[in-house]
């Protein structure tokens, strides 16, 4: 008799969770698909059924997480450049926080493996892009795309390295304060001729 549909599905998050955590805590190669099966109390033959091979199963675990785009997306509240670049710092390490497993394999396995390092590079693309088109629906942008996608691009690679190092004091926003505020600068336009009041 075959298993449900969503029993199938269950078991395949589950080998999927477990291999996450083990990768992340030992490395890819030092964890054998049979310890996988064990811990996630599957048959070892219940990994292969799902995944073809283990560098399958490494693929889905990189290329399975939710878009950048969706969580940052949220960042758009604020109208003005300043909150909005705070509100993307934030959103992003709190992101990277709770998909560090993931993060920690990613940085690890990008080193020799083509195919992790070509998702690292869309999933960096893809947060550059998101965090360019947040910045630009601020109210007081600077008229320069250019200047804005190079500002994104620093955003996405400030947080990513700063959440390398661990334990570290205060928010993400005070932690980049003064890169805030320097982006915030460069981005924002000219004020208002005097006599006029801009919008906030």
């Amino acid at each position: 008799m075959t298993a449900p549909a969503h029993a199938r599905h269950t078991k395949r998050q589950l080998i999927v969770e477990t291999a996450e955590r083990l990768f992340a805590e030992h490395g890819y190669d030092a964890t054998s698909t049979a310890r996988i099966a064990h811990e996630a109390g599957v048959p070892s033959g219940l990994v292969f059924y799902h995944f073809a091979t283990k560098l399958e199963l490494l693929l889905a675990i990189v290329q399975e997480r939710p878009a950048p785009s969706e969580v940052l997306r949220t960042a758009a509240r604020g109208r003005t450049v300043r909150r909005r670049l705070r509100r993307i710092v934030d959103t992003m390490a709190q992101q990277l926080e709770d998909d560090r497993a993931t993060r920690i394999i990613v940085f690890r396995e990008a080193q020799g493996r083509p195919e992790i390092a070509s998702r690292a590079a869309e999933l960096f693309e893809e947060a550059a892009v998101t965090v360019a088109e947040v910045l630009a629906g601020a109210d007081d942008i600077v008229d320069d795309p250019a200047r804005v996608r190079t500002a994104a691009e620093l955003v996405v690679s400030r947080v990513f390295l700063d959440t390398v190092a661990l334990g570290q004091d205060d928010t993400p926003a005070k932690r980049h304060a003064a890169v805030i505020d320097l982006l915030a600068e460069s981005l924002t336009r000219p004020a208002a001729p005097h006599g006029v009041r801009p919008q906030n």
